[in-house]
Parts: structure tokens; C-alpha cells; sequence
């Protein structure tokens, strides 16, 4: 509709020139209201102006054109194909000024514009076009499509129970085709596992009649086995256990390394080698045989090999018995003295500060009960969570940590361990930040320990892979999915569990509209 806007223009240029001075002073004064209703008082004494204005009128163009609204449409499509959202959007609104009103074509023009506004993030606008395109008779067919798009923008707005509600209604009256299937799977994992639960704490144990829904249908508050799978909580714990011994004739000609350069993995009767490290040619491919030299000391190590008739000379246990220097793994899981936190040595019942200036003793059978002590505090913090006293074990957890500084090095295991007991608290609660914080920290003492590429490294970056995705953390828990990938890959292979589920979250976060994975 090409209104004269300039004629008028220059027809009110003219009208305002010729008033009077004082009147001119009095509208420019005026509130709209009153201006609005000074000149409408003028044009009723002034037929001739009135007939002009509705000579203009009549030479403009204001019928709508159903062949304009397909031609603006059309455009908009384009320029929406090719991610000029802001263009598809002025197009589409042009579009429905051509519609008419309450037809099935104006419900498309809303519904299309609607499609704009979510990838621009404008996503109240969008509710408001998706509500205008339902009142005004959008096709049965079609409305699938806009109730998912409802449902990302609930989502995206943090109204998790209204886009569930919406997730539902599709999944049980409409029948999709696979792409929209697929988009519903990737909405209904989001919205299961977006837990935003920041003001208020997750109800460990809800009532029957609060739960709703479809029946077995995890609600927010549920742990969602899809991707969280097993394990107490949200924090999947993974840890080796001996189910069998078998003999594997070819496997059994690889020699032993306390530091290999293979990783070796079992499924059913088969074993798989891969290399943990790059192997040149010519270079000897090494297997551990179990006792790796990150885990243990150079002592028990070689008692542990002599049931194979043979004592190891491999790098790491020749460097550390020939220079004499104390195992690693030894100082980061020693006592610290109580009053500086300097290490704690000696080989008899009573332990000395390394610190020459403190001079602190402190007998070894004293510093081990305090451990053992430890140990049970935090097996009845565990035992709290179990049933539901999550903010209690966050405490007890916080003493045991506060105690155990007192006398442990701080690069202990059991630090590391405390450290993830609380990730899994604050998970089950729904505090993603804080459980990705303290999940970060047993990283980092995972990685001194059994180093960055290790099988322990990769389940701890498979647990922040998950707390980061739940918390909607889609840059970081994409670069984390990556790392995990790579490391648990070369111990498992690529049809491991772990890995098939980080391929699924990146997958899913690789399909967030653009401007979501840039807001994040």
C-alpha cells in the first residue's frame, strides 16, 4: 500500500503556514490528545480541505493484493533460507498487510514471522505471532511445526513446565513426520535436562498428584536416565572392577610398561588395542599390566609383578629407584603437618614436618585414624543424600573437607574425591554452576594423579559433560564433550556407552539456533 505521504506532507506544510500565530503557538503547546482534537475542529470548518484530503485519499492504493502477499511471502522465505532474519521479517509483516483478515493466509504470515523472531531471540514477540496465528485459523496440518516452535521459545524463556506441557500435547494427539520427530526428541531432552531450579530446591520425593503427565515420563525434578544413565544422582561415577579373568594368546606377547603407550579394551570375548600416545615405526608397542606408575609406588609395584616371574625396568621404575627420589604418587597422598601443611615424612611410627623450621611430630597410627574417621564422615554423607537430606550432606561434606586440610595434602585423592561428592550434591539439586566448580577441582587432582589423557580423566570429563549440558553451558559443555570424546575413545573405542551418549548431547546443542549457542 504506496500511501501519498508525501503530498500530505506538503498539503500540512501549507495548512500550517496559513494559521493564525496564536493558534500555532497553542497547538504546538498542546498534548496530543488536544492536537488531535484542535484539528479535527479545523477540518470540520474547512470542507474544501476536507475534500482534498479525501481526494488523496482516493488516489492512493489501499486494497489489499492477495498476489502481494504471495510475492512478499516468497521473498520472505528467501531471505529467511538464507539467515536474513531481519529482511524475512519485514517481508512477512508486509505480507500480512496484504492478507485478509481471519483468512487461513494471514495465520501463515504470523506463523512465518513467528520463525523470524525466534532465530532474532525476540522470543515474547514470537508467543505473541504463534498466539495470532492459532486465532486466526492456522492450518491443522501446519500446527505441529509452531507448537514446537512454542515450545523452544518457553524453553529458551526458562518456562520449562509450560513447554513440557506443550511437548506432551504433541507427542500424544499429532503424528510427526521424522524431521519434526526429531526436533521433538532434541526439545523434550532439553527441556528434561535444562533444570533451572536456582531459587528454589528440587524436591527430592514429590507427591503423586504433583507429577502429572505421561505416565514413567521423567518431570524436571526426576534424574533422566536418558543421559544422565546410571550411578546415584546426576554425576554418573565410574569406577574399574575386576569381573573376570580370560587368556588372550596374541595380547599376551605385548611386553609390560608402568608407562604404556597402549590402551587395551575388552567387549565380550574380543580385545581392542589402541595407542594412548603417538608410536613411531620400530618403536616397541607396551602394555601396562596393571599396576600403572601414576597409581602406585615403585615397591608395590614390582611385588605385584613378580606373579609374572619378571622385575620391570621401565623408565618410571628405574628413575625412581635409581635416583632415589620419593614416588609421586607418595607425596601428593601424604599427611601435611597440622600447623604449617608442609609434607609429613619419615618411614617409622612417628612422622616429622619437612619444614625444618616447624619441627611439628605427629605418630603415623594418629594422622591414619583421623583418615579412617574421614572416611566414614563421608560415607554418611553419601548415606544422607541417598535419601534425600541433600542439604545436609553439602554441610557434612563441607567439615569433612575443612578437617581433612588440616592433614592432608591438598593434592590427595581423597580431596579430589570430596570434591566430587559435592559436584553430584549440588547436581541432584539442580545447581549446575556449583557442581560444574567442585567437578573442576577433582579434575585438576585426577589429572596430577593419573594424568590428562588417562581413563580417570576422561569419566570425570564425561560427569562435567553432563552438569554443563543440564546447566545449558552449550560452549563449554561442547568443548568438555569434545575432550571426553577424544580421551575415553581411545580407551573404549567408539561404541562405548559414554561416548554414544556425549555424541547425543553435542548433537543436540549442535542444533540450538544460532543465536542461542552465541548467547551462551
Amino acid at each position: 500500500m504506496a500511501l501519498p505521504v508525501a503530498e500530505w506532507r506538503g498539503r500540512t506544510a501549507r495548512l500550517w503556514a496559513a494559521l493564525d500565530s496564536a493558534l500555532r503557538e497553542r497547538l504546538a503547546a498542546a498534548s496530543l490528545h488536544d492536537a488531535v482534537r484542535l484539528g479535527c475542529d479545523l477540518l470540520r470548518t474547512e470542507e474544501e480541505e476536507e475534500a482534498a484530503l479525501v481526494r488523496l485519499c482516493h488516489r492512493a492504493a489501499t486494497d489489499k493484493k492477495p498476489e502481494a502477499a504471495s510475492w512478499y511471502r516468497e521473498q520472505g522465505n528467501r531471505e529467511f533460507k538464507q539467515g536474513q532474519y531481519q529482511a524475512a521479517l519485514r517481508l512477512y509483516s508486509k505480507a500480512a498487510s496484504h492478507e485478509l483478515p481471519g483468512s487461513p493466509e494471514l495465520s501463515v504470515c504470523f506463523a512465518n514471522r513467528s520463525a523470524a523472531l525466534l532465530h532474532l531471540g525476540h522470543f515474547e514477540v514470537c508467543l505473541e505471532d504463534i498466539a495470532r496465528a492459532e486465532s486466526h485459523g492456522y492450518p491443522d496440518r501446519l500446527l505441529p511445526k509452531v507448537l514446537l516452535r512454542k515450545a523452544e521459545c518457553l524453553l529458551c524463556l526458562g518456562r520449562l513446565q509450560d513447554a513440557q506441557e506443550i511437548l506432551r500435547v504433541l507427542e500424544s494427539k499429532f503424528a510427526l513426520d521424522g524431521v519434526m520427530t526429531t526436533h521433538l526428541t532434541r526439545l523434550k531432552k532439553l527441556s528434561q535436562l535444562k533444570v533451572k531450579l536456582g531459587e528454589k530446591e528440587r524436591c527430592p520425593e514429590p507427591a503423586q498428584e504433583a507429577r502429572g503427565g505421561i505416565q514413567g515420563e521423567p518431570e524436571i525434578w526426576e534424574e533422566n536416565n536418558r543421559i544422565s544413565g546410571p550411578g546415584d544422582g546426576a554425576v554418573v561415577d565410574k569406577k574399574p572392577v575386576r569381573l573376570a579373568t580370560a587368556f588372550f594368546p596374541v595380547l599376551s606377547l605385548l611386553n609390560h610398561s608402568c608407562c604404556p603407550n597402549t590402551s587395551v579394551s575388552f567387549s565380550g570375548t574380543a580385545a581392542t588395542v589402541r595407542a594412548s600416545q603417538p608410536i613411531s615405526s620400530g618403536q616397541e608397542v607396551l602394555h601396562c599390566y596393571g599396576p600403572h606408575w601414576c597409581r602406585m609406588r615403585v615397591a608395590e609395584r614390582q611385588q605385584l609383578l613378580s606373579q609374572y616371574f619378571f622385575e620391570c625396568r621401565c623408565p618410571a621404575c628405574l628413575e625412581e629407584l635409581e635416583s632415589g627420589v620419593k614416588s609421586v604418587v607418595s607425596i601428593r597422598n601424604s599427611f601435611c603437618c597440622p600447623k604449617c601443611q608442609a609434607q609429613m615424612q619419615g618411614e617409622e611410627d612417628t612422622l616429622c614436618c619437612s619444614n625444618e623450621a616447624c619441627a611439628t611430630s605427629a605418630s603415623r597410627d594418629h594422622l591414619s585414624g583421623r583418615l579412617q574417621d574421614l572416611q566414614q564422615q563421608i560415607k554418611k554423607a553419601l548415606g544422607m543424600l541417598r535419601v534425600g537430606k541433600a542439604d545436609q550432606a553439602i554441610k557434612m561434606l563441607l567439615k569433612c573437607q575443612m578437617d581433612a586440610g588440616t592433614f592432608l595434602s591438598p593434592e590427595h585423592l581423597l580431596m579430589g574425591e570430596m570434591e566430587d561428592h559435592l559436584a553430584q550434591v549440588y547436581a541432584t539439586l539442580g545447581k549446575w554452576q556449583e557442581a560444574a566448580r567442585h567437578l573442576k577441582k577433582s579434575i585438576e587432582i585426577v589429572e596430577m594423579h593419573h594424568g590428562p589423557s588417562s581413563v580417570e580423566t576422561g569419566h570425570e570429563l564425561f560427569k562435567l559433560a553432563q552438569i554443563l549440558f543440564n546447566g545449558f553451558a552449550v560452549s563449554e559443555a561442547l568443548s568438555t564433550i569434545q575432550r571426553a570424546e577424544g580421551i575415553l575413545s581411545v580407551h573404549f573405542g567408539p561404541q562405548n556407552a559414554q561416548i554414544q551418549e556425549l555424541q547425543e548431547m553435542k548433537a543436540c546443542l549442535s542444533e540450538l539456533p544460532r543465536n542461542i549457542l552465541q548467547r551462551t
